[in-house]
């Protein structure tokens, strides 16, 4: 039952075509270290793809919230979902409670992984990551990805439309979170689970609740996806993603509330990966 939560996203996807080899984490070169396989579980050291899309997760989340998009990538596309610290095989690790301790660990683990045309995906949360984390790279003077996917995230000068829930008391917290209709009814149920649980969601709604520091227009095209039913990250929170773009910008509506990732597959990938194609391809790996 915990992996059933923690897998959030187990959804049965269709194929587009030729897919790309779907590897575990056994495959690994000695080049990559301990450090990237914590945050890489599935990467593939050997993967014959030209071009890498790095996916990061919603509060809660883990790795295998993208596996439907990294089953079905095209034959030329590397999806790599990340692992955040305190969930699915990292369940021993305490979690990190601000975006900044996330982005400077990640930062390092991703290094030998630049290596060719990349793009980032990030969902709720991951959004939020994802921009801090091409903010650091720019700053490092490192590869920087492509295209940006963000979904679900309103953009930095909305208002939130949800109230703080990271400092709310235990009965309370898990009260907001049933409303949301996001945790599965066995967790609401289950108080060893919610136990279990509860320090992970804590951290990553503390990294969702802080504050989006200012900065300088993001060096790549950005994608934002809106569910039309979501009431946190609607169309018109998600548009001001646009003045972070640098004039490059898109604004997709997908069917769906908060979670379309997991109620619209089908809709979501065939949008990423006719976008990514569109951004990634002409960057093609010189020979």
């Amino acid at each position: 039952m915990r992996n059933s939560f923690m897998n959030g996203l187990g959804y049965a996807t269709p194929s587009y075509g030729p897919t790309a080899r779907v590897a575990g984490p056994a495959a690994w070169p000695e080049a990559r270290d301990a450090a990237s396989r914590k945050w890489l579980p599935y990467a593939d050291g050997g993967a014959a793809q030209s071009h890498r899309l790095f996916c990061l997760p919603f509060a809660g989340g883990g790795a295998s919230s993208f596996m439907g998009l990294r089953r079905n990538a095209p034959a030329w596309l590397d999806v790599q979902p990340i692992q955040l610290p305190g969930r699915e095989s990292r369940t021993g690790e305490p979690p990190l409670r601000s975006v900044e301790a996330v982005v400077t660990s990640l930062v390092a683990a991703l290094r030998p992984w630049l290596d060719r045309p990349f793009g980032l995906l990030g969902y709720s949360l991951g959004a939020r990551v994802a921009r801090a984390l091409i903010l650091h790279l720019r700053r490092e003077d490192l590869p920087l990805p492509r295209i940006l996917f963000l979904a679900a995230h309103r953009a930095p000068n909305a208002p939130s439309r949800r109230p703080p829930l990271h400092m709310l008391p235990s009965d309370a917290f898990w009260a907001r979170l049933a409303a949301y209709n996001g945790t599965p009814s066995e967790v609401l149920a289950n108080q060893e689970l919610r136990d279990l649980l509860e320090p992970m969601l804590r951290a990553d709604f503390e990294m969702a609740e802080g504050a989006m520091p200012a900065a300088a227009p993001l060096p790549c095209p950005v994608v934002a996806f809106a569910g039309t039913e979501d009431p946190f990250a609607g169309p018109q929170d998600m548009a001001g993603w646009a003045l972070e773009a640098g004039g490059d910008f898109e604004l997709v509506t997908v069917e769906g509330a908060h979670f379309f990732l997991r109620t619209n597959a089908r809709c979501f990938m065939d949008h990423v990966f006719s976008r990514a194609a569109s951004r990634l391809l002409p960057h093609a790996v010189a020979a």
